[in-house]
């Protein structure tokens, strides 16, 4: 594991969830851990077959700053966020959320809400006023989940396809 977030004590009680299991959260920089990541997310981004292409594609996103932390548990990752800085003239500076997941057995010990806290102190720390994430519109537990956090909707986002899969590119 790389980075942990908070090795205190008090923090290490806390992070114990109500089922007895111990809650580690460290960030993930090295390929390894990176690596060890891969199951988790792939719960999220099943597109994202190949662990050697995962771990090439997180180095390639930390390199524009995008940051990694993961959930520990008896040495495997059970949850993962993906997060960060941004600017723009809507919300000026602000850590924006690209992924978090939880392994399923996981998801009501408040491993998520520990993932999303580390995002959120993150953009507290470099003075975000605001704290965005997107989810689809068919998630609804992950809609629950996101308003418990005292998230609120915003917007409803649009995207097109421009390339395909296949590295074709799309007619309009």
């Amino acid at each position: 594991m790389s980075n942990r977030i908070d090795g205190t004590p008090a923090a290490a009680a806390e992070a114990s969830n109500a089922t007895g299991r111990d809650i580690e959260i460290s960030n993930v920089e090295q390929p390894a851990d990176i690596g060890a990541s891969h199951a988790v997310m792939l719960e999220l981004r099943p597109h994202v077959k190949d662990a050697d292409s995962f771990i090439r594609q997180v180095m390639r996103q930390r390199e524009q700053g995008f940051r990694l932390s993961a959930a520990w548990s008896d040495g495997r990752v059970v949850g993962v966020v993906g997060y960060r800085l941004q600017e723009s003239l809507l919300y000026g500076r602000f850590v924006y959320v690209d992924d978090l997941v939880v392994q399923e057995k996981f998801r009501s010990d408040g491993v998520g809400a520990k993932l999303l806290s580390v995002a959120r102190a993150y953009a507290r720390e470099q003075g975000c006023r605001h704290f965005v994430l997107d989810t689809g519109l068919h998630k609804a537990l992950a809609q629950r989940f996101y308003f418990r956090q005292g998230l609120l909707t915003h917007s409803l986002g649009f995207y097109e396809t421009l390339i395909e899969p296949d590295g074709g590119a799309t007619q309009r």
